[in-house]
Order: C-alpha cells, then structure tokens, then sequence
C-alpha cells in the first residue's frame, strides 16, 4: 500500500533572478486569482449564476477558467507570458471547488456553510504557488520550477524514497520552503491484536490529550514566545504606517506567529508519534473546530452575550492544536471519531449520566460514588462508545443515544487491523 507524505524544505534560489521569477510567479498567481474572483462575483450578484464565457450554469469548470486564462494571456495582460502558464491555469482550482461547494448551499436553501471564494491581498497573504509533477521535477536535493529553473533543497529531513506527485511553494519570512508530497510505499506491520486508546482533547491545566490508559500530554511552552509576539504587536500598532522600522517589526512579528506555529506542531507530531507507536486506532470526538471558536459578537440588531469570555476560549481552543494534532495523527495510525455528547458527564463505570457529575477537574458519580478524574473519565467514555466496550457507557458512535448502555463485546485474536477498518 502506498501512502502520501508531505515534507517542508528550505529553498535557496541562488541568484536574484531566480528569487524575483519567484516572487514573479506568486503575483501572477494572485493577480489573475483576483481577475477572475471579481468578474465571477460580479456575474452572480447580477445574473444570480456564473456564466463566465465557456462555463456551465452554476458551475466553475476548470476548463473554462483555464481558457479564460487563455485569453488574457495572450491579448490582455501579455506580461503574465513570462511565467508558467500551467503554474498560474493550477492555482485557479480552489476556485472551482469553492464555487461547487457554494453553489451546493445555495441550492438547499439552508445555512450558508462555504462563502464564495475571497480575494488575495498583496500584503496579507503570503506569496506562495502550487506545483506538481507537470511543473516541477524533483533530482536528488534539487528543485526544477517552469521559467524560474533548478534551485538547491535544505532540511533536516531525509529525502525520501517516492514519487513526487505536488506541492507548493510559499514565501515565509524573506525565506522560500518548498513543501513537497511524496507517494511512498507504507511500512508493512505483522498481523497483531488490534490496540486502541481513546484521547480527550482539553485546554484545562495544560493537557492538551489526555489518554484512556491515563497518559496526560501537557502542551509545550510557549510563554515567552507568546509575550515576545505581544509585545511586537503593540510596537508594530504604534508605528507609522510605511516606514522602514514598521517593516522591521513586522518581519520580526511574522517570525514570532512562525515560532509558536513551529512549536505547535512539532508538539503535534511528538504527540502522535508516541501514541502510533503504542496503538493501533484512536478514538476522538468529532468536533467542529471552526464552528466552536466562531464569535459570539452577534449583530447589532442581535448582539451577542459574553463576548469577552468565549473570546478567550476561541483564543485557547485555537492555541491547544486540536486540528493540528487529529491532522498528523491520521496518517499515523487508523483515526475514529465519536459523537462528543455526553462523554465528560458519563460515568465510565455505570454509564450513569448526570451533569452533576463532572465538577472542574474531578469526576465523582452521583449514582455509583465511582471517582475518577474528569479527562481520563471522558477518555475511557470516547474509547467505549467508539468499540462497544462492556461496562463503559457507550456503544453508539452516532446520535444522541450514543450514552446508553453498551453491548457486550467479542473478544479480538490475531486478526489483523484491515479487517476491522470502517
């Protein structure tokens, strides 16, 4: 079996030509992202559709984006000829997806869960194109980019042995990275027992993953990389507008977000390296980040209450990794979600549930008396309703009965983990 793996290297042009093609490319990309996000936003607030020369009824072909591009290559804009025009044609597929997405939406009639594509700032987003193995080549710890030319690769992570398929080359801090994807031949593992844990996710006391079998994985330091970020942000609001020592700063600060990024993630990947190793699936509750950390300030005709106080906790549910950590753990071991109701008021020996239960960090039960603390009790809880495990409270991965009473379950030999993969 073959698997994709992604890996960041440094990137070193080596002459100012290449670095300036570089960033050439990237702005291409960008001008013509916004050309053809504002004509399409212009033709559906008009028209109610996007019918944009050879595109279908609400839908965005690739096609008929690519020979719009075509055109203004060719007659409007004859500047973008000095780039790859298959580098820029690529970098117009979000769009497509989004429009899909949208459109999707739209025809339901309901809540509007994807917004139509966003334009590219020149100063807000980073400079950055995709690439792939039509646009790019890959020899060795070099890099071969159309109409920019080979480059030398950096980094402290070996070169694997695979296919390179795509990837994407981005702008960080003055520096270029090369972000590359691999497809390389998985590791083959012996047929075992199959091991599963259940992880809860928290932002109390530190422990970002608590572990079913009690293992606590607390988050990494970050207090002086956070006030070092701080205080960057109060000089950078201070200064003018446009002068030199406001670029300094806000170099520094890019570097300061790029620093407790790195830490996260390399957090992440400790984290789910240690658990892989040990197990074989992980058992997480399916949460919506991105609607759990949405603002509370509401409109001014309906304003929102305690605006202040989920500010802070959209600010520490975004801090502890969640995403970043179900993200490098899912192509590391077999990742399965739960429904997260009632996992922190269940008592994993009874399966009564009560939401006296739980008060802050201690689990005491108001049924049985069984005491516990509160993160490994919810951790025990994800592990029982994700395998039916007897005598844990769950059973049900799905709806809102997924709190009642397990059912009793079939003890596992030597099968091997595709067996029972959903």
């Amino acid at each position: 079996m073959k698997v994709n793996r992604t890996i960041r290297y440094r990137l070193h042009p080596g002459s100012a030509r290449k670095n300036q093609q570089l960033h050439g490319t990237a702005g291409a990309c960008r001008f013509v992202w916004n050309h053809m996000v504002g004509k399409l936003k212009d033709d559906y607030e008009y028209y109610g559709e996007c019918n944009f020369y050879y595109m279908s009824t609400k839908t965005i072909p690739t096609q008929g984006l690519g020979r719009t591009f075509t055109v203004l290559r060719r007659h409007s804009y004859k500047w973008l000829q000095g780039y790859s025009a298959y580098i820029v044609k690529s970098s117009l597929q979000p769009i497509e997806t989004t429009y899909r997405e949208f459109f999707k939406d739209v025809e339901a009639g309901g809540k509007l869960n994807r917004k139509p594509p966003r334009f590219h700032g020149k100063w807000t987003t980073p400079p950055s194109f995709p690439i792939n193995y039509v646009s790019a080549k890959v020899s060795g710890d070099s890099l071969y980019v159309q109409k920019v030319g080979w480059m030398k690769m950096a980094g402290n992570n070996p070169y694997p042995d695979g296919e390179f398929k795509s990837g994407r080359v981005k702008c960080e801090c003055g520096n270029w990275y090369a972000y590359l994807t691999y497809e390389v031949q998985a590791e083959a593992s012996l047929p075992h027992s199959i091991r599963e844990v259940g992880i809860d996710r928290n932002v109390s006391d530190g422990n970002w993953a608590v572990l079913s079998d009690g293992t606590r994985h607390g988050g990494p330091d970050l207090e002086k990389k956070v006030a070092r970020r701080k205080r960057y942000q109060r000089k950078l609001a201070r200064q003018v507008k446009g002068s030199n020592r406001r670029k300094v700063t806000k170099l520094r600060l890019q570097k300061a977000f790029r620093a407790e990024r790195f830490a996260r993630l390399n957090w992440a990947h400790h984290v789910s390296k240690d658990i892989a190793s040990r197990y074989d699936v992980a058992y997480i509750e399916k949460l919506n980040i991105r609607g759990m950390t949405k603002s509370a300030k509401g409109t001014k005709e309906k304003p929102g209450k305690h605006v202040k106080a989920k500010s802070g906790l959209n600010r520490q549910i975004l801090a502890s990794a969640w995403g970043t950590l179900e993200v490098c753990l899912n192509y590391k071991a077999e990742v399965r979600k739960v429904h997260p109701a009632y996992t922190s008021q269940t008592c994993h020996q009874c399966g009564h549930v009560d939401k006296k239960n739980r008060k802050g960090t201690e689990f005491k039960c108001t049924e049985c008396g069984h005491a516990d603390d509160a993160d490994v009790n919810a951790a025990l809880n994800i592990l029982a309703f994700g395998n039916g495990a007897t005598g844990r409270g769950g059973g049900d991965t799905g709806g809102a009965s997924c709190h009642s009473r397990p059912v009793k379950r079939q003890e596992m030999g030597n099968e091997s983990l595709a067996d029972f993969a959903t």
